[in-house]
């Protein structure tokens, strides 16, 4: 057993670290606001970075984390869908353990339920094919068909959303994003999660005891510090697994001479366990086998592998021929001219293309959330001295993600707003001409006869509006 000295001790030293490490926070707040220059990275940091957190009010911020990076609530893709285990764990972590202190089982069974209360009504749900949030349901009309699973979930989305209307307004008038009302109450939530954890009745193994304190540990480093991003908390995620399997089969501690754990509990452990361990696998597998999306085809749905890798797998088309099925609008034809002169530098905006040009470690610079962009539009004015600057630069290459707006989650569409400024620059510009792009627009003058073509400015026709562009800069 670990000491109650060597435990205050060790709860003394996780205190000074996160208030030390919380103590910088204010200071870099303030120092954003006093210069512009530092609000512009703030931006760019906030568009890509907090996308994963969240832009609500900072408390429910942080509390909704575990519920977010289940659901996927602030970003839907496969590469942060991580399955329902992680959101299991934390009630199996904190309800078993207190059969000889049930009020403390009582006190955590309470504020699981405020924790959920407050995720569910800071999330969103997917109704009429977009994302409203929770709030805003009481006042929408679902006009989806009902099922079983909707006649439960329903009711409960609609007195979590009437009843969280003042609740969000708490948070929005007292949080808002104030450090001092906001960490405070993060640490104090986390002692108080340590307490609990060392009240548990069969937290007899010292091993176990620091397993499952490390875990606590690492968690909230998790929740305060990367933002939500779930691949920083991987570790996490591995070491609740490995301690749920520890557990299937606990030893049977005798007191008294008789058994604290019945075989009929080893064995419902046991069962339960693994099923829940195994279905998570299954599930797992199929998802990320089917590539399946709520937006997809139902032959989407079926494409395990993809169908060009087959063909060249195969040797029935060669490189060029699976890139021109991959890149339609003359996307070979414009890397070849781009990878003839290596000397020539290119301005990225997202897309994956810099990966077929030549030296793209010294040539390519990357302006994902253009912030580098926004600082030279504030200087100079005039887009074609814009272009003119780059030139200078030894810029000749512009490849264009056209997808870049559809990251942006911020409240104020601050990257939105930068792109459709981006594009004006290249718009019309006599100094800029397209090279390439998989984007197809009606170039017809008559209405009546449209004329479908490549080009990026334009009205795009249906199911091309296009991913990429490639511009050359002029002499």
């Amino acid at each position: 057993m670990i000491s109650k000295q060597h435990f205050i001790s060790l709860s003394s030293f996780v205190l000074i670290v996160f208030f030390l490490l919380s103590g910088g926070i204010p200071v870099a707040n303030a120092q954003a606001n006093d210069e512009k220059e530092t609000k512009v990275e703030a931006n760019a940091v906030r568009e890509e970075i907090q996308r994963y957190m969240g832009y609500e009010p900072l408390l429910p911020r942080y509390l909704t984390l575990p519920y977010d990076a289940t659901t996927n609530t602030n970003v839907q893709s496969p590469y942060v869908d991580i399955g329902y285990l992680f959101m299991a764990l934390i009630p199996i972590l904190f309800l078993f353990g207190f059969r000889n202190r049930p009020w403390y089982g009582i006190a955590c069974m309470i504020l699981l339920l405020a924790l959920l209360y407050i995720s569910i009504g800071n999330g969103k749900i997917y109704i009429g094919g977009k994302f409203i949030t929770t709030v805003q349901f009481a006042n929408t009309v679902d006009n989806a068909a009902n099922t079983f699973p909707s006649s439960i979930i329903k009711p409960i989305y609609k007195a979590v959303s009437n009843s969280y209307q003042g609740v969000n307004k708490f948070f929005k008038n007292e949080s808002g994003n104030a450090d001092a009302f906001t960490y405070p109450i993060l640490f104090a939530l986390f002692i108080l999660m340590i307490f609990l954890i060392k009240q548990r009745d069969f937290l007899r193994s010292n091993t176990k005891l620091i397993l499952i304190l490390f875990i606590s540990f690492f968690t909230f480093m998790w929740m305060l510090l990367t933002a939500g991003i779930i691949w920083y908390g991987y570790p996490m995620i591995a070491l609740s697994i490995l301690l749920v399997v520890s557990s299937l089969a606990p030893k049977k501690y005798k007191t008294d001479g008789k058994e604290d754990y019945p075989i009929w509990v080893v064995r419902s452990k046991r069962i339960f366990g693994l099923i829940s361990i195994g279905i998570f696998i299954m599930l797992s597998m199929v998802y990320r086998m089917s590539n399946y999306k709520y937006n997809n085809s139902d032959q989407m749905a079926t494409a395990i592998f993809d169908l060009g890798e087959m063909k060249y797998q195969s040797g029935r088309q060669n490189k060029t021929q699976v890139l021109n099925g991959f890149f339609q609008g003359g996307f070979n034809e414009a890397i070849q001219k781009i990878n003839q002169e290596e000397e020539s530098l290119i301005y990225r905006v997202g897309t994956v293309l810099p990966y077929f040009v030549r030296k793209n470690d010294k040539r390519v610079f990357m302006d994902n959330q253009l912030q580098n962009f926004e600082r030279l539009r504030l200087h100079f004015k005039d887009k074609n001295t814009l272009i003119e600057v780059l030139k200078a630069a030894g810029y000749k290459y512009i490849f264009v993600d056209l997808m870049t707006y559809t990251v942006d989650q911020t409240p104020e569409k601050t990257l939105e707003n930068k792109y459709k400024e981006f594009m004006r620059v290249l718009y019309q510009n006599p100094k800029v001409t397209l090279l390439a792009t998989n984007r197809r627009i009606n170039t017809s003058k008559d209405p009546q006869k449209p004329k479908p073509g490549y080009g990026v400015f334009g009205a795009p026709l249906p199911n091309y509006h296009g991913n990429y562009a490639i511009f050359e800069l002029l002499e």
